[in-house]
């Protein structure tokens, strides 16, 4: 359940931005975890739950998570193509098998909406 240490340094994170630009509070945060990034999506959203109760900034917060495909670069002739696919194999191009990911594996915070005093 790393999906707990994650969200609680993603909480950590998007405080510390809030306090950088004098918000009041956090009222939308975005995220994109690949589908290979080896995270629960319902551990995380129960994470995010129970965390954010704890926190000022994000007590009242909304979290959406936007689904990152994998994205696979042969090394061979360089083609990038989406898959579907839980095992990787052949270059559709090439026909190559040698494979590598470059986007699915990872996490990223994407977007913080932030209320402003002024805007309370």
């Amino acid at each position: 359940m790393h999906e707990y240490s994650v969200v609680a340094s993603l909480i950590e994170l998007c405080e510390e931005n809030a306090k950088k630009h004098h918000a009041k509070k956090i009222q939308k945060i975005v995220v994109s975890i690949g589908v290979r990034s080896g995270m629960d999506k319902s551990l995380f959203i129960s994470a995010f739950e129970t965390f954010r109760e704890e926190s000022i900034f994000c007590k009242d917060s909304l979290l959406e998570i936007i689904d990152q495909c994998v994205v696979l670069e042969c090394k061979g002739c360089k083609y990038q193509f989406e898959t579907q696919e839980i095992e990787y194999g052949i270059c559709p191009k090439c026909q190559k098998n040698d494979l590598q990911i470059i986007k699915g594996s990872e996490m990223f915070l994407m977007n913080l909406e932030l209320l402003q005093e002024e805007d309370a």
